[in-house]
């Protein structure tokens, strides 16, 4: 069986908080973090570096720099 996996691009296209719903507290992750989260999850998971929780970390920093901006 060939079943078509999603493309990481499709991926991004889907909107966390109205699809999974849940607590506020839940949407509140889904819509602020999660998406960034995934993001440098897919960084380290195609670059594996060396020291795999500082890169995420200063991901996740740019991220937040980024957004301020």
């Amino acid at each position: 069986m060939n079943e078509e996996q999603p493309r990481h691009d499709d991926l991004n296209l889907v909107n966390l908080p109205e699809t999974v719903g849940g607590s506020q507290t839940r949407k509140y992750l889904n819509q602020n973090v999660v998406p960034h989260l995934l993001n440098g999850m897919r960084l380290i998971a195609t670059e594996k570096p060396q020291d795999p929780l500082r890169v995420l970390g200063e991901y996740l920093i740019k991220q937040s720099e980024s957004s301020k901006n």
